[in-house]
């Protein structure tokens, strides 16, 4: 039987209605409430992993200059820049490495945004993104990323394998480790074995981290929570 990501389109899978969508949307809540509450400028915005460019609609305001760079996976990249045409203040490029993200050493932005993104990057790049990120960004850098450790983790596994049929393979030894959260003992694979407790510590090599919360229940704990949402600030002296 083929699993859901070879049956249906990323935006099918989920953003198309159900209990997965609203997890998956909870995200973009969690980004539109940060960036209100702080009263953020959203003049400028740089955003990595943008695929179709869905965060442009959660913004509170349009902004005057917008670039999200994808690797394209799953033709994001293409129905970002057919939706977006008409706007030329808003440009989608395709980039799968940092030295691939093109910017003129003097573009900077108000904001920088990588949701359900860094967990795929392999671990040797991501410090590259995190510096190149750094260096174009003067304020908030908004950071998603899934929790793929704990309870949640298990509880999300056998939901995904029961229902779904595309969870990822782990070993038995595997699956107990990243339920004590001990995934320096798991195989890394894009999810699989992605820590946010290890990225928010190569995040503060660049940023100064503002907040940690859980969504969408942003009341618990974030152990407990199936999304990290993390706050940094771009450093003074970067």
């Amino acid at each position: 039987m083929k699993s859901q990501k070879e049956k249906y389109g990323y935006n099918e899978r989920l953003f198309s209605g159900g209990i997965r969508s609203k997890l998956h949307f909870a995200r973009f809540r969690w980004f539109l409430s940060e960036v209100t509450r702080r009263n953020c400028q959203t003049d400028s915005i740089l955003e990595l992993g943008c695929f179709d460019g869905k965060l442009i609609d959660f913004l509170p305001n349009k902004p005057l200059r917008y670039i999200g760079f994808d690797a394209n996976w799953e033709g994001g990249l293409d129905l970002a820049k057919a939706k977006w045409a008409d706007a030329p203040n808003i440009s989608f490029v395709q980039a799968s490495s940092p030295d691939e993200m093109h910017l003129s050493s003097k573009e900077v932005f108000n904001i920088s945004v990588a949701m359900e993104t860094l967990e795929h990057i392999p671990p040797p790049m991501v410090d590259g993104y995190l510096r190149k990120i750094a260096q174009h960004t003067k304020g908030y850098f908004f950071v998603t990323v899934p929790n793929e450790k704990g309870i949640i983790f298990l509880a999300k596994w056998l939901t995904k394998k029961i229902f779904s049929r595309d969870a990822e393979k782990y070993t038995l030894s595997e699956l107990i480790n990243a339920t004590l959260g001990r995934l320096d003992l798991v195989t890394r694979n894009e999810h699989k074995g992605f820590d946010y407790e290890s990225l928010i510590k190569d995040l503060e090599k660049y940023f100064d981290i503002i907040n940690i919360s859980g969504h969408p229940f942003g009341f618990l704990h974030q152990s407990l929570c199936f999304g990290i949402g993390i706050v940094a600030k771009s450093k003074e002296d970067l």
